[in-house]
């Protein structure tokens, strides 16, 4: 390469360099009187501030209330995404599972032949436990209770035990149930919440924020205008009349998008979505505890307690149900139905496992 080469590359470079750096700066400057207005209009130094149209004012007004709602209900109901929310603190299993799962794997590499099964046995997975839930605790709890009971030969250890075992499995159901609940608010409201969040909502606020930006640059430019000298007022004039016009276009821009989005936001089959979820865990949770207290046993001559002392709660205990069926629950009118057959916890119970998230 000759050095007259290596010279006008060199040039070259040094113009983009310059021109890069000059439209740099030109921004700069031109975002210098924006953030001084800005600046004045906080500290309350400025009193000629645009007026925004009312239609404006009114719909910023609904995309604001729209957004308080979910990001409200969001910061509640995402709960629902971490497993062990209602699980006791005060159990602390994590050390005693993991010295568990080191112990085994060092003895299953103990008996290891080859440097393929010691990689097979290091990549298992290992031993599935049940999901941290305060239902799944009290199944545990009662199963071992259980367990300790049937070794003492008295008949009222006997039924005891058995009893405990019947507990235990209601609070095994239970906890499917509520898993199922908590699966389906993550996927049709939280999910669908946080999609309306970044979206719709997203796209409204970087809307407005654009147009409050050009009513910044419109109205510092107007400022200049008033107190510019007599040869560059021709200059600040176009400045101003342009800044008019793309704030103009900005705010009607901005008025489209968000009747856009008042118009997609529907939260109620959301919060119907949400309700039918809780009804569904509830109510088998209540009818399987209402079937094991039905066949507790107890002394023939003493009536036995009601479920609720509560006069409101036992009136609505009297009240006629709507009929449950052991494959589908009789959802009320408008609530879509939700399946509540064992084998739906089953599989419920299954997919909690597999995916802890669940």
């Amino acid at each position: 390469m000759s050095f007259s080469k290596f010279t006008e590359g060199l040039n070259e470079k040094f113009q983009q360099l310059s021109t890069t750096v000059s439209g740099k700066a030109q921004e700069f400057s031109q975002g210098i009187p924006v953030t001084h207005r800005y600046m004045q209009e906080k500290l309350g130094h400025a009193t000629d501030i645009s007026e925004m149209p009312q239609e404006y004012i009114d719909l910023t007004t609904k995309v604001d209330a729209i957004k308080l709602i979910y990001n409200h209900f969001l910061q509640v109901t995402q709960v629902y995404d971490n497993e062990s929310y209602d699980y006791p603190k005060y159990i602390n299993e994590s050390i005693n599972e993991f010295s568990r799962t080191v112990g085994s794997k060092i003895q299953e590499l103990s008996h290891a032949s080859s440097a393929h099964e010691a990689h097979s046995i290091l990549s298992a997975p290992g031993p599935s436990k049940d999901p941290k839930t305060l239902n799944y605790a009290l199944s545990r709890v009662s199963l071992v209770s259980s367990e300790c009971m049937e070794h003492l030969s008295t008949h009222d250890d006997a039924l005891l035990a058995s009893y405990l075992m019947k507990y235990s499995d209601i609070q095994s159901r239970v906890a499917q149930a509520r898993l199922h609940q908590d699966s389906l608010v993550q996927t049709h409201f939280n999910a669908k919440l946080r999609e309306e969040i970044d979206g719709n909502l997203k796209r409204a606020h970087r809307v407005r924020r654009d147009v409050e930006n050009k009513r910044l640059t419109y109205d510092a430019s107007r400022t200049h205008l008033e107190k510019a000298k007599p040869e560059k007022e021709a200059q600040l004039r176009v400045q101003m009349e342009t800044a008019e016009e793309e704030f103009a276009q900005a705010t009607e821009n901005a008025i489209v998008v968000m009747q856009e989005v008042i118009a997609g936001a529907n939260f109620m089959p959301l919060l119907r979505e949400l309700a039918a979820a809780q009804w569904s865990y509830h109510e088998t949770a209540a009818q399987r505890m209402q079937a094991f207290l039905s066949d507790f046993p107890g002394d023939s001559e003493m009536e036995k307690p009601p479920l609720s002392s509560h006069p409101d709660v036992a009136g609505q205990h009297n009240a006629a149900a709507p009929p449950f069926d052991t494959k589908t629950s009789g959802a009320p009118k408008g609530v879509p139905a939700i399946s509540l057959s064992d084998d739906a916890e089953d599989n419920a119970a299954e997919t909690a496992k597999e995916n802890p998230m669940l």
